[in-house]
Order: C-alpha cells, then structure tokens, then sequence
C-alpha cells in the first residue's frame, strides 16, 4: 500500500494550565501563603468594616430622608394652595371687571347677580362682591399701582373692613389709570367652589406632569350642614384613604376644605424602605464582588507561588535526572577505557548499562525539549497514515529488554486487524513510551505490565496496564498537569519532570484523540490512548 506524503501541521496551544485545589496549595508555615494571607485580610477586613458602618447609616439615612420627603410634601401643599388662591383671585377681578366698578360700589345681590348674568357668568358664583375704597364715605387716598401679586399685604395695609364686616378675600383694585383705588372684597359661594373652580384648577392650572402625586381635596365633616366626611375632589382614584399630609386652607372662599397629598405608586415610607433595602443590596453586593475578587486574587497568587515551587522542584528533578545517567555512562566508560574489566561478560553488562542510561538521558532531553516546544507555541506533528500496531511493537522491543532486567512480567496483545490511522509515528511512539515508563517507575513488589492494541469502531485504543501504586480518583485530572506529581510517597522518591503524562495529553489534543485513565490506590492503573481512524 502506497502511503501519503506526510501532512505538516503546527499546534500553538499550550499544555493545559493548572487549575488546582489551592486549599492544600500553601501550609501554616510558608512565609508566602502567610504575607498573602496578611494583604488579603488587610484590605477586606477594612472593607467589611466600612460596609458594616454604612449598612448602620442606612437606617438613619432613610429616616432622614422620610422627614425630608415629609418636609417637601408639606411645601408642595402650600404651593398648591397658594396657586389655587390665587387663580380664584384671578377669576374674581376678571368677573369683577365684567360687572363695573359703579355696580360693584353698589355690592348688593340684587345688583350683582344680574351683572353677573348679563356677562355671561355664572350668576351664583359669588356669596359677596363688592369695591370699596372709591365711595366719597369710605375715603382712600389712590396710591400708584404695584404688582399686588408679589406684595398684596404692603397694598393692604390700612384698608382693613370695619369691624363686624364679613370675612372676605380682599384684593387691590387697580382703576383705568394704574392706580389703586379700592379694594375688592368677595367670595365664593361654597357651591362654585366645589363644582367649578377646584376641578377647572386641577384640571388646567395644577402642575402635575408625570402625575406621580395625588391631591385630594376633602370637607372634614363634622358640622350640621356636613356631618359626614366628603372628598369634593381627587386627581386621581386611590386604593386606600392613606394620605400622607394634610394642610387646612385659610382662605375664606375655601375655609372648611383641606388638602390631602400622597404619591400614587407608594407611600413615603414604603419608597424609602425600598431605597434603604436597595443600598444595603448594593454595598453588600460591592462586598460580594470584593471578597470574590479578593479571592480569585488570593488563589491566582498562592497558585503562582505553588507553580514557582513546582518549577523550582522540577528543576532539581531534572539536574538529578541528567547527572544519574550521566555518571553511571561516565563510570563505566573509565571503566571499560582503563581495561579494568575482569571478564567480557562484565564488559557486555557494562555497554548494556551505558545503551541503557543513554536511552534514558535521550528521552528525558526529547520531553523537555517536546515541552518548551509547546509552551513556545512552535511544536510540530507530520501525520501521515500511520500501522499503530507496528510502532506499539517497536517501542516494546526497543525496551524489552531493560524491562524483563527489571522483572517485570510484560504481556503484549496487538489485534491483526488494527488499520492505518493519521498520526505523527514519532509521537504516537513518545506517548506510549512515556506511559510505559511510568508503568515501570511506580510498580512496587508486583511487577506485571500488559499492552493492549484493537479497533473500536471507527477508533484505535491502545492501553497500558500495571499493578501498581494507583492514582487517587481526586488527582486522576491533575496529574496530567505539567509539574505535577502524585501525593504518594513512592512518587516523592522515584525521581521525574513532571512532564511525561502532561506531554502524551498534548500529542493525543494533536491527534484529535484523547487519553483515559483508570486507577485505584494499591490496585494499579489503565493508560489508554484513544486514536480516530479519520483524522478530524
């Protein structure tokens, strides 16, 4: 069968990045974890405390924002009731105006009403409307116009009625010349009032624009001609009679009524409830933010310090990985090179251990170098269709013999019927290899490893099984983590990078495949590199 012409393809990712449980990551004595402890606890314990004197104001903060809601409730109502006199006033000098100062002077009903009904008035609007001041019995001396909306008092003064006069609203009267002249006295018949010029008021004049208030303007009731409570108007329908403020109206044309004010979606209680409710859900939402950022800070920081060690560690590791087979090559090539063999043999076992050790050294170099390939992004595969079976067979052979030198009972099962799969030779080879020799360093008494290769479906799984030490369940993801290694002690004394099982994760990523773990502690462990047969 002719094969294709290999496919070059360039992987830029990196070796998975550790993710790890950094709870165990820094104990009570690293210096590091307790400086990191410190600056963490010196900028959340003060934030904590700053949230705890603020969530303690929030209450007063609300209280004073009810009174102040209160307060400007209150002046909205004088408001209302300032504008509401004055447009009465408005319409009794426009009336007035209508009627003449001569039949004004006069201010008898009789006289008035008619006037009233001749200008197309209304002919009961008033209970009493008369000038006076232009009368030659009531002298006052005119006096140069002002503005008697802004000052009325000061235009007032001196022109009070004789005692035993009625209480009615006066208003400077301003004659043909600009002059004040008189006053104008009147009010209005409580029957206008009701059913004319409090709906016109609310109706054209009140301010209300987002109608976000509800007046309501109410006879309190409690007299023989009302006994009972009566609501003459209301700008809006409410659920509830719960007004907030209430004002009484001085003026005499509306003595007796009082205004009401509420806001229509809620009362000023329920509304700075919900305000103080809603800050304390955003500071102690800040908090939440905070503590969680704090955290991840934390974490990340005692994370790098972890991997700081781990590289630190993995560079000891591999200094002794280099100098122990190193030395052995060195002391038996003297050895040999000096004639102190004493028989060939001895010189046969010799050359055995200088292939052996530099088999060693040659694959500890290939996966640092296969490592710093990756993490610079620059690692290479040539997939080409590949025979699975004949490279499982290679690596086995390669190594079969320093295997059984070990006593290992090795037992190799390779199908008949494997197909050819895309994949770089060279690092399908590594991968296997690396597991294999993990299988041979974490083996204690029982010393047994069983290779498997065959097609499942449209996938080839090729697995290496051994009896050894095992792998927690809780480290069965981690230990494919560059610089990681294994909680047991056996792991601590059996020298290594770290690198082996995080390099045959990145070749089997490159190859579309994946790589399944299967272990218990003491009851050994299951390797296996899963291969598609189509390459995606």
């Amino acid at each position: 069968m002719e094969k294709a012409a290999p496919e070059r393809v360039v992987l830029s990712s990196s070796v998975g990045d550790p993710v790890r449980d950094v709870s165990a990551v820094s104990a009570p004595h690293d210096g590091k974890g307790r400086l990191i402890s410190i600056f963490v606890g010196a900028v959340l314990l003060p934030s904590l405390a700053l949230s705890y004197v603020s969530i303690e104001f929030v209450p007063a903060l609300a209280e004073g924002r009810k009174a102040l809601a209160y307060e400007n409730a209150g002046r909205t109502l004088y408001y209302i009731e300032k504008d509401l006199v004055m447009s009465a006033q408005a319409q009794a000098l426009e009336a007035a105006r209508a009627v003449g100062a001569e039949r004004l002077l006069d201010g008898r009903p009789d006289v008035i009403t008619p006037a009233l009904r001749d200008a197309g008035l209304d002919p009961g609007m008033f209970t009493s409307l008369r000038l006076e001041g232009s009368s030659p019995g009531v002298p006052h001396p005119p006096r140069k116009a002002t503005k008697w909306t802004e000052s009325p008092r000061e235009v007032l003064t001196g022109m009070d009625p004789p005692a035993g006069a009625p209480a009615d609203e006066p208003v400077p009267w301003v004659d043909t010349h600009g002059m004040v002249s008189g006053i104008l006295r009147y009010r209005y018949s409580p029957e206008f009032v009701q059913r004319r010029l409090i709906p016109r008021y609310f109706a054209k004049d009140f301010p209300n624009p987002d109608q976000t208030l509800v007046v309501r303007v109410s006879r309190p009731g409690g007299d023989p001609s009302h006994p009972h409570p009566e609501v003459v108007y209301e700008t809006a329908p409410t659920p509830d009679d719960k007004f907030e403020v209430a004002r009484g109206i001085e003026n005499p044309s509306f003595r007796g009524l009082k205004l009401l004010l509420r806001y229509k979606d809620a009362t000023i209680e329920k509304r700075e409830r919900l305000w103080a409710m809603g800050t304390v859900g955003v500071i102690a939402f800040i908090d939440l933010m905070l503590a969680a950022g704090l955290y991840l800070v934390y974490s990340n920081v005692r994370r790098e310090v972890h991997l700081a060690r781990l590289k630190s560690d993995f560079v000891a590791n591999v200094s002794h990985e280099l100098k122990t087979p190193l030395a052995l090559i060195r002391l038996f090539a003297e050895t040999l090179e000096l004639g102190r063999v004493p028989s060939e043999q001895k010189a046969h076992q010799y050359y055995q251990v200088i292939n052996k050790e530099s088999h060693r050294l040659t694959q500890l170099i290939n996966n640092i170098l296969d490592f710093s390939r990756i993490e610079a992004g620059r690692k290479e595969y040539r997939f080409a269709p590949a025979d699975v079976a004949r490279v499982v067979r290679d690596v086995v052979e390669a190594y079969r013999f320093q295997i059984e030198q070990q006593g290992f009972e090795l037992t190799l099962d390779v199908a008949d019927d494997l197909p050819e799969v895309p994949a770089d030779e060279e690092a399908l080879g590594q991968a296997i290899l690396n597991l294999l020799n993990n299988a041979i360093k974490y083996s204690r008494e029982n010393k047994s490893i069983r290779i498997e290769a065959h097609r499942d479906g449209a996938r080839v799984r090729v697995s290496m099984t051994d009896r050894g030490i095992g792998i927690p369940r809780s480290e069965q993801k981690k230990i494919f983590e560059k610089f990681y290694r294994g909680e047991d002690s056996l792991v601590h004394e059996t020298k290594g990078s770290g690198l082996g099982l995080a390099l045959v994760r990145h070749i089997m990523d490159a190859h579309g495949g994946e790589v399944e773990v299967e272990s218990a502690p003491g009851k050994g462990s299951t390797f296996t590199l899963v291969l598609p047969v189509e390459k995606s």
